[in-house]
């Protein structure tokens, strides 16, 4: 029978390692050594040295001067293990080898080193037969040569030197530099084998640092906080262990793990959003990260073949009933982890509500109707967010309401054409519909209070005088109420503020603002003077009904302390043109207007003494409180009322100041408990 010959490159080929393990090579080598001192007369003084080979010693950076460390160039991981006798050395030279079956080994861990490394150098002293011998080779794509094997007379002691060497990009450039970082990630993989009491010496140097003990790192750092707790989903047993670590973590994790090596990390903070930081109790300003590990035999048999994945038995999302499923394993481990950390959650917790509910209460009332019915939103939100993540945040927990909300209508008019709507479960689920929806109402109105109040504030400012001691451009103003060189076919509801000159004209057909002839080409004209009939200097129309017209609306706005032209003749002459019949609407047709359409006009200024003699020669009167005119003009079928700035922002002011006091300043009393 021919010998079955494997395609090394082929191999790697089919194999795959994510950047962000590139250190998993070095764990390869690390377990193969810890193993080998397993099987040697050395089980209870083993010892394993890691020495990192830099590029360089050191190199400086051009910018700060500081001396950075070199990227990693090469590992060399010595043991005093069984060796590289003729039984390793034909499981070596074969493909998915069983020798080592019963570990766990898959027999095609040492092909991860040439995902990553160039090549590999091989030295071993062994014992076989009554005497030592030392084998050398080098392993590369192309196999291994030479093998060179000689018998040693005066050797006394076993050991095996494997050099993984110069790193691959872009492995070496994603492997951190810090030799500390490594000890910890070698001890983060490795765990078990340290919570197991069989774990041999381990020595890491680089030779620039001081060495590194593994061992006393575990005992002086990790081993006191050892916890665990064991756990049965479909008659396969799982062990969790609890471990807080003070330093060398980033974030909190759960590990799965197959014959004592991590396999696969899930991030904690996904799973239980108040684990979002390092957790600092107030006995220990320190603090730690919290990592899990989870063991068991069914891990162990369904790890993938290079240890980097498991063979979940499912499909996509859908969990198997003849397996466990990732998703199980994962949500019962989290459960245990809540469980271990309920004393540090509670208090994140009670944190997280008093920000949340500050931030509402000063900030955002919008969503106090939203925590009120669903208090199960305070958990779901990650603890010590920022204000404006946290907005986002509830925002987006509004929106999943709505959703339910929505989905929750559907079903009932499914259901309401089968039965009728005395029937109880009718009765039931449109209660609970109703219930949300007004619940939504008063979310979506406290957020729609909530901007008027804002508006109000930004249109007090652009009120104001400036530093410079002049007002701002009428044009901001005008923008606060409606977007400027829009028409009402690109501009929201939500964008125009029309409720601030008159709660009246939120409604309407057609509006053009701040747009001239020209711009439109639906108007049969090429000036840039005479504005559209939604147009005209810095104003705005609009009509509130269909064909024929009974009301159209004219908003002229003029900058605070402005005393040019008569805007009480501009607004006239505004009529006289719509009355003429030469101005179209934005779709081409010209406006229907009748003898009886009334024109409303207002006119937003500063009430100079030469605006109050422009009112008086228009015959118009003052209003009660002085701060404006009223005055209508019979021929033109017209009602004018000219409003100072401060009229304007004072009644607007009065007519929400209800709404305000409502939202902002409740009482027991408007409370619905």
């Amino acid at each position: 029978m021919s010998a079955f010959t494997l395609d090394i490159r082929g191999q790697l080929n089919n194999m795959r390692l994510a950047e962000s393990k590139a250190l998993w090579p070095l764990f390869e080598a690390v377990v193969n050594s810890i193993q080998a001192i397993e099987d040697s007369p050395n089980s209870n003084q083993g010892k394993v040295y890691i020495s990192a080979v830099r590029d360089s010693v050191y190199q400086g950076t051009v910018d700060t001067g500081h001396e950075a460390l070199e990227k990693f160039e090469s590992f060399i991981i010595t043991d005093n293990g069984i060796g590289m006798d003729s039984s390793n050395y034909r499981s070596f030279n074969t493909a998915y080898s069983t020798l080592k079956a019963k570990k766990g080994c898959k027999g095609i861990g040492r092909f991860l080193w040439l995902k990553a490394f160039e090549k590999v150098e091989i030295e071993s002293t062994y014992y076989e037969n009554g005497d030592h011998h030392n084998r050398k080779f080098t392993f590369t794509p192309e196999g291994i040569s030479p093998e060179n094997n000689t018998q040693i007379v005066d050797a006394t002691t076993i050991s095996t030197k494997v050099t993984l060497k110069n790193f691959l990009a872009p492995y070496k450039q994603a492997c951190p530099v810090e030799l500390d970082v490594i000890a910890k990630k070698l001890i983060e993989h490795c765990l078990l084998f340290f919570v197991s009491g069989i774990c041999p010496q381990i020595i890491l140097s680089d030779g620039i640092s001081e060495s590194i003990n593994l061992n006393q790192y575990f005992e002086a750092n990790i081993k006191d906080s050892l916890h665990q707790d064991h756990f049965t989903i479909k008659d396969d047993e799982f062990v969790i262990y609890h471990i807080r670590l003070p330093e060398g973590a980033t974030s909190h994790e759960l590990h799965l793990c197959a014959n004592m090596q991590e396999v696969l990390s899930v991030d904690l903070k996904k799973k239980i959003p108040d684990l979002q930081k390092k957790i600092v109790p107030l006995d220990d300003p320190t603090g730690f990260y919290y990592i899990g590990y989870v063991t068991g035999k069914y891990l162990d048999s369904i790890v993938n073949t290079t240890r980097t994945n498991f063979e979940f038995d499912e499909t996509g999302n859908e969990i198997s009933l003849f397996g466990t499923g990732k998703d199980s394993i994962v949500s019962t481990s989290v459960e245990l982890v809540s469980a271990y950390l309920s004393d540090y959650l509670t208090d994140i917790e009670k944190k997280k509500r008093e920000q949340i509910d500050a931030f509402v209460a000063q900030d955002k009332p919008t969503y106090r109707y939203l925590l009120q019915n669903r208090p199960e939103v305070y958990q779901s939100i990650p603890a010590g967010l920022k204000p404006d993540d946290l907005d986002l945040e509830l925002h987006k927990h509004v929106q999943l309401w709505e959703r339910e909300i929505k989905k929750q209508g559907k079903e009932l008019e499914k259901i309401a054409s089968d039965i009728i709507s005395e029937d109880p479960k009718y009765q039931e689920l449109f209660e609970t519909y109703w219930a949300g929806v007004t619940d939504i109402s008063k979310t979506c109105l406290a957020e729609y209070v909530t901007r008027r109040k804002t508006l109000l504030k930004m249109l007090d400012d652009a009120l104001t005088i400036q530093d410079n001691g002049s007002f701002k451009k009428e044009d901001v103003i005008h923008s606060l109420i409606c977007p400027m060189r829009h028409t009402s076919d690109d501009v929201s509801f939500e964008e125009m503020n029309l409720w601030i000159v008159d709660e009246r004209l939120a409604y309407h057909r057609y509006l053009a603002s701040d747009k001239t002839l020209k711009s439109m080409p639906v108007i049969d004209s090429d000036s840039t003077k005479e504005p559209d009939i939604a147009i005209f200097d810095q104003a705005f129309a609009y009509s509130d009904s269909d064909e024929p017209l009974t009301t159209v609306t004219i908003v002229e706005f003029k900058k605070p302390d402005n005393d040019g032209k008569n805007p009480v003749n501009q607004v006239g002459e505004y009529v006289d043109l719509i009355r003429s019949g030469k101005k179209k609407k934005a779709n081409g047709q010209s406006f229907n207007i009748t003898e009886g359409t009334l024109f409303r006009c207002y006119v937003i200024c500063d009430l100079t003494e030469k605006m109050r003699t422009h009112c008086l020669n228009s015959s118009m009167l003052p209003t009660a409180d002085n701060m404006g005119y009223t005055g209508f003009n019979t021929y033109r079928h017209m009602y004018t009322e000219v409003i100072s700035y401060s009229k304007l922002l004072t009644d607007a002011r009065k007519r929400n100041e209800i709404l305000f006091d409502k939202l902002f300043t409740p009482t027991l009393s408007t409370i619905r408990k």
